[in-house]
C-alpha cells in the first residue's frame, strides 16, 4: 500500500512538472524577436560580442561629435566582429541576433548620408536592446547604460560619458530631456 502511494505521488509529480515552469520559445529565422525570447551566447562568441561592443562604443562617439568619414572604417570592424560571432555562434537568437547586427553595420558602412546612417545604427542597437534587458548584469558588465531621447530614440553608451544623443541632428542643442536607464 505504501508502494503504491508512493509511486501514485511520483507520477502525479512528474506530469505537473512541466506546468509549474515557464515555457521559453527559441526564436530563429523568420521568426520576430519579442521580450520574451531568451538570448544567450556561447562562451567563444562572447570575445566577438565585446568587439561588437566596442566598435559600437566608437560609432557613437563619431556620431555624437558628426564625423562621418571615421563611421564606414569602425562599421567595417563591426562587420568583421558580427561575422566571426555568426561562425563561432550555434543556431538560435544568439546568432539571430549577431546576423542583424551584421546587416544593421553593412548598412552603416554603405549609408550615403546622416540619415542613412542614423537609420543603421538605430538598427545595430536594436539588435542589441533584447540581450541586455534580459541580462542587465551585462549592461554592468561592459559599462554601458541605455538612453532614450524624447523622441523616441534609444542606444547605448558608456556610463561614464555624459549622456548626449547621436540622432541629434543639431549638435549644439541635444536633446531636451533623455532618460538613462542604468543597472
Amino acid at each position: 500500500m505504501l508502494k503504491n502511494h508512493y509511486l501514485r505521488n511520483v507520477v502525479f509529480f512528474l506530469l505537473f512538472l512541466p506546468f509549474n515552469f515557464p515555457v521559453s520559445v527559441s526564436a530563429h529565422e523568420g521568426h520576430d524577436h519579442d521580450n520574451e525570447t531568451i538570448i544567450t551566447i556561447a562562451k567563444r562568441t562572447y570575445i566577438h560580442f565585446q568587439s561588437v561592443l566596442m566598435g559600437y562604443q566608437y560609432i557613437y562617439s563619431y556620431m555624437v561629435k558628426g564625423g562621418a568619414n571615421e563611421i564606414s572604417s569602425l562599421a567595417q570592424d563591426v562587420i568583421d566582429s558580427a561575422t566571426l560571432g555568426i561562425q563561432t555562434e550555434p543556431d538560435g537568437p544568439g546568432q539571430h541576433m549577431m546576423r542583424h547586427i551584421l546587416e544593421g553595420a553593412e548598412s552603416l558602412k554603405n549609408a550615403k548620408n546622416v540619415s542613412e546612417r542614423q537609420e543603421a545604427f538605430a538598427s545595430i542597437s536594436d539588435a542589441l536592446f533584447p540581450f541586455f534587458k534580459l541580462w542587465p548584469n551585462q549592461l554592468m558588465r561592459s559599462r554601458l547604460k541605455i538612453c532614450r531621447c524624447k523622441s523616441g530614440h534609444q542606444w547605448l553608451q558608456p556610463d561614464n560619458c555624459p549622456t548626449a544623443c547621436p540622432y541629434s541632428l543639431n549638435k549644439s542643442s541635444n536633446c531636451l530631456t533623455i532618460e538613462e536607464t542604468i543597472y
